[in-house]
């Protein structure tokens, strides 16, 4: 799969789906390092804990608000 054959699709998503998908997005970009990839299983640990992060939190924390 390529951007092209997917980027008509990206176009009629709703503003809230996008910015879903731009969160995902940029999930993928900073598991690209291991260390990024080693903050993100901290994190998933701390969330298997119990420790939680409110979606205005996230939102604010990636740029997306």
């Amino acid at each position: 799969m390529v951007f092209m054959e997917i980027k008509p699709q990206m176009e009629q998503l709703s503003h809230d789906e996008m910015v879903k998908a731009l969160a995902f997005l940029r999930s993928r970009l900073r598991a690209d390092t291991v260390e990024n990839r080693e903050e993100l299983a901290q994190h998933h640990a701390e969330m298997d804990a119990g420790k939680k992060v409110r979606w205005e939190d996230l939102k604010r924390s990636l740029g997306l608000f």
